[in-house]
């Protein structure tokens, strides 16, 4: 996932560095790149993923969202160019890397073995879309809609931080490479409904 991750990384000096008439050239280019390269992803198997690091792999589940995400990049680029053409080249820029943040993040969401920091990183997500949406939003009410996805998503992601807590007192971590050598077992008599949806709130959360 490394070999994922670490292009995306690349992306933020290149849009920084690249001059203000082939800045569009590069990065969109770029980006389509790591899309083509991200499909590798699919014909490899876990134990190859999980060779390139102890943090970060990829499954059958992750695979897919993580090609997604790269692919969103680009067409989100080529989508917003005459959205933004009467920006400044500084706002431009902050724009670029804005999106280009949110696909580092969703990438390292998509792969984290921990669940821990697959928390941190899904939360962390909100603070470049908090900033695209009450930015460069259409609407009037831009600013009242991102302080609604603030405090909504905030609020909806501290049961699945309680419930992260009870799986590390219960299991004794947190990774998913160690669940399986794990045989401790949860005690899920009555709450294993509200365990479950304490973990799908703060997806859930986001839906409206």
């Amino acid at each position: 996932m490394l070999k994922i991750i670490f292009p995306s990384i690349m992306l933020l000096p290149l849009t920084w560095l690249s001059n203000n008439k082939n800045l569009w050239i590069n990065v969109i280019s770029y980006s389509f790149m790591i899309s083509l390269f991200s499909i590798i992803v699919l014909w490899q198997n876990n134990m190859e993923i999980l060779g390139f690091s102890l943090l970060f792999s990829a499954d059958p589940l992750s695979s897919p969202l993580i090609i997604l995400t790269t692919w969103l990049l680009p067409l989100m680029l080529l989508a917003s160019q005459n959205h933004i053409k009467k920006e400044t080249e500084h706002n431009k820029k902050i724009y670029i890397s804005m999106l280009v943040t949110l696909q580092i993040l969703l990438i390292m969401t998509f792969s984290a073995n921990e669940l821990i920091m697959f928390y941190i990183l899904f939360e962390a997500t909100l603070i470049p879309t908090l900033i695209i949406i009450t930015r460069w939003g259409n609407q009037t009410e831009r600013l009242n809609a991102g302080l609604y996805f603030l405090f909504y998503t905030l609020i909806g992601s501290i049961p699945l931080l309680i419930a992260l807590i009870f799986i590390q007192n219960s299991m004794g971590t947190l990774n998913f490479l160690l669940f399986h050598m794990n045989f401790t077992s949860l005690d899920l008599t009555w709450s294993n409904k509200m365990l479950w949806l304490a973990c799908m709130m703060a997806f859930l959360i986001k839906m409206p």
